[in-house]
């Protein structure tokens, strides 16, 4: 048994495409399936529709909309007309009074002798469709009963009509009633809301006030007036108290003082510049009456200008006096201004002058303690007021929703009027229900496509399940695509009885075209796009025949002059030199263990064979520790020699899954052939086999189909017998001499696919 089993693989199916392709593939090579399915749904589609009842539709179309009437404005805002009128149509009062205008019931409702469950009969008979942007309504009905359809049809067209004649007659006056009741109650709350207002305005103090009312209450202006007084007097009692510190350092200082003078004049007023004890300055006053005598007397020449010549007497007099009061004016000013910048000093002005600023402060700071009181007091009025105003706001737009409201009542309480029958609608029939011919139920088309697809449906599911159970490459295709690996060569079936007459079967028939089979997987490794010089060869597990392929491989080599070189590195189970009898010549595994020279060694143990340019290096005794001897160093070293002294060196490896000796071996080599065979190998095993060598960084030329194994019951796949024993891993068996069977000649029924037929 083998150690890796179908369901011992992980696996890895395709995605995307390449899965649909390859299953499209899987499909045609069942198609039959398929085929026979779709079939058999078609047959049962066709029975199904000839026991099915048939059923009749007759239909007709209405044009839908609503009277003008001023009663009917609250129920057309809030539906419209379509919905409206279809909610009618099928509602169980009108489908109840519509049977009474059907002369014959149709065999639906005869057959039903309970009379309440009528309604829902009819309500399934019937098709109710609504266009808005046509605003139409179409009525279908279904009916085994031709004629019965547009019975129906009809009776529920005149039952609609009866309904809302009996329901227009009161809708009107039960409107007006519902409108009254609501405006007094409206008016009620009205009355009190406004009432409420009074009220709040009289406890304000302030009866004009509204929400419109731009400007402000007495109030709320006496506080922001306070406020900013208050800040005002603040600032002048903080600049008097700078000022006083001012004048206060200059006066110890004997310093000039008219800083601190013009400060307080900016802050009180110029005049107090005249009060200043020991100048004799003219005052401001004196100085503002010659200013205004100055334009008296230039509004008097300007005057005078129009009646008189520039040397009248009178214009000479006007303009000298202006020039004097300029002049005097100006020295006057400039006087002032000197005395200002050659500076005031002196105890008796700095006395005087901090004495007015302590006064000027002591008043404002009065005022200020004055302003404050009154300030915190207007403003506990003003928040108790706030409060006040915010209820009279929300009361005042109580009272004018309550207005509009009462208002809106009103108008549509006068505007409703009355009527006396005629409906809520207007309908108008825009096509008569005519009695139909043809059944519209079952249509064979549709049973027919619905059974197909079922058909196909089922098909399908049964196709993947054999895909899934038969868990083999059946195409060169499908091995492209599961593995992304080109199929380089498709060995042929040896014949068997000239499987036994040659150990190497191009040597022993080279004109046959299976040897050409070998030829053509050597063609394709030359014109690989990998290195293919140095070339191990491996496969997923055990009797896929990869020892006689890469035999026959290696000759195909030496048969076109090549040096060719073959290496047996499966040194657990040696099929290599157990099918060339090269057994006890000692070989691979002396030469890796062995510290003496490499080329020395390897010449002196390399066999010849009957294809002139091939030589075999045997692998020499068995051992148990074989993966460890070839990770050793010295095996890239022999390489190297043997790539040096060849042309061409192949390595036969053991397979992958059962150990990783073919993965050790293919880190050292160009490039790796993988071997499998198409009609024993699992899909899943080659995939995970070559996942594992890719995931290692390997390059791998390509992929061989061998279907070259001959009966097992003879050749020399059973003479030379190559067992693998397996006890949870790739061992040996029992002696040298005792074979199972032949790993690498095992026999195959060859390929019996199709599409690996064609390719071979």
């Amino acid at each position: 048994m083998d150690p890796y089993t179908p369901e011992q693989v992980e696996s890895t199916e395709p995605q995307g495409f390449h899965a649909i392709m390859r299953f499209l593939r899987v499909v045609n090579r069942h198609r039959l399936i398929l085929i026979g399915c779709v079939a058999a749904a078609a047959f049962l589609a066709v029975v199904r529709f000839n026991r099915l009842p048939k059923q009749y539709s007759a239909s007709t179309r209405f044009l839908v909309t609503q009277k003008p009437s001023a009663s009917m404005n609250n129920f057309r805002s809030r539906t419209s007309p379509l919905a409206s009128y279809k909610q009618l149509l099928l509602s169980d009062r009108v489908l109840a009074d519509a049977v009474g205008y059907i002369d014959e019931l149709p065999p639906e409702l005869r057959n039903q002798k309970d009379k309440t469950v009528w309604p829902i009969i009819m309500r399934g008979m019937l098709t109710v469709v609504d266009d808005a942007k046509e605003q139409t309504l179409q009525i279908s009905c279904k009916s085994i009963d031709p004629e019965g359809t547009v019975s129906v049809i009809r009776a529920l067209n005149a039952a609609s009509e009866e309904f809302m004649a009996e329901y227009q007659e009161n809708i009107s006056a039960q409107l007006a009633r519902e409108l009254e009741d609501n405006r007094r109650e409206v008016k009620k709350r009205l009355d009190a809301t406004e009432q409420k207002l009074l009220d709040d305005r009289r406890q304000c103090g302030d009866m004009t006030l509204t929400e419109s009312k731009e400007e402000l209450h007495p109030l709320a202006q006496r506080v922001s007036t306070l406020n900013r007084e208050l800040t005002t007097i603040r600032s002048q009692r903080i600049e008097l108290e700078a000022t006083l510190e001012s004048a206060r350092y200059l006066l110890s200082t004997k310093a000039d003082l008219t800083s601190a003078i013009q400060r307080l004049g900016a802050i009180v007023g110029e005049k107090v510049v005249e009060n200043i004890p020991g100048t004799e300055t003219m005052s401001l006053a004196a100085i503002e009456e010659l200013t205004t005598e100055l334009s008296s007397l230039e509004s008097q020449l300007t005057t005078l200008r129009p009646h008189y010549g520039s040397r009248h007497s009178e214009i000479i007099k006007r303009q000298s006096e202006i020039n004097d009061k300029r002049a005097q004016i100006a020295r006057v000013t400039a006087d002032r201004r000197q005395k200002l910048l050659t500076g005031i000093r002196g105890p008796q002005i700095g006395n005087w002058l901090v004495t007015q600023i302590q006064s000027q402060l002591l008043a404002t700071e009065q005022y200020e303690r004055s302003l404050q009181h009154e300030y915190l007091s207007v403003e506990k009025q003003a928040l108790v007021l706030s409060d006040q105003l915010a209820s009279i706001q929300n009361t005042e737009r109580e009272a004018d929703t309550l207005r509009d409201l009462h208002q809106s009542l009103l108008t549509r309480l006068n505007s409703i009027e009355i009527d006396s029958g005629g409906g809520g609608f207007r309908v108008a029939s825009l096509s008569e229900p005519m009695v139909p011919r043809n059944a519209s139920y079952p249509i064979l088309s549709s049973i027919m496509s619905m059974f197909c697809f079922i058909g196909a449906a089922v098909a399908l599911g049964i196709i993947y399940v054999l895909d899934l159970m038969d868990d083999r490459l059946r195409s060169p295709e499908e091995v492209r695509e599961q593995l992304g690996l080109p199929v380089l060569a498709v060995l042929r079936k040896l014949p068997e009885d000239e499987v036994d007459q040659a150990k190497i079967y191009v040597h022993g028939f080279p004109q046959t075209v299976h040897a050409e089979s070998f030829r053509t997987l050597k063609t394709s490794l030359t014109m690989a796009s990998v290195e293919t010089k140095c070339l191990a060869v491996t496969s997923t597990e055990a009797s896929e025949g990869k020892t006689t392929t890469t035999v026959n491989l290696a000759a195909s080599y030496a048969q076109t002059g090549v040096r060719t070189l073959l290496i047996d590195a499966d040194m657990r189970r040696p099929g290599l030199s157990r099918l060339l009898e090269i057994r006890g010549q000692g070989g691979l595994s002396e030469v890796l263990r062995s510290e003496s020279d490499i080329g020395t060694m390897c010449k002196e143990r390399i066999v010849s064979t009957d294809v002139p340019l091939l030589d075999v290096l045997p692998c020499g005794p068995r051992i148990l520790n074989a993966g460890m001897l070839l990770s050793m160093p010295t095996l890239a070293d022999l390489l190297d020699w043997a790539v040096a002294e060849y042309d061409q060196v192949i390595v036969d490896c053991p397979p992958t899954l059962p150990v990783s000796d073919a993965a050790i071996v293919g880190r050292y080599v160009d490039s790796m052939l993988f071997l499998m065979n198409p009609d024993k190998t699992h899909r899943r095993s080659v995939v995970r086999a070559v996942d594992q060598l890719r995931s290692l960084g390997l390059k791998i030329a390509g992929v061989v189909a061998n279907t070259s194994l001959s009966d097992e019951k003879s050749g020399y796949g059973y003479q030379y017998g190559y067992g693998y024993g397996y006890g949870g891993e790739y061992a040996y068996g029992h002696e040298d001499d005792d074979f199972t069977s032949d790993a690498e000649g095992d026999s195959s029924d060859g390929l019996t696919d199709r599409d690996w037929e064609k390719a071979a």
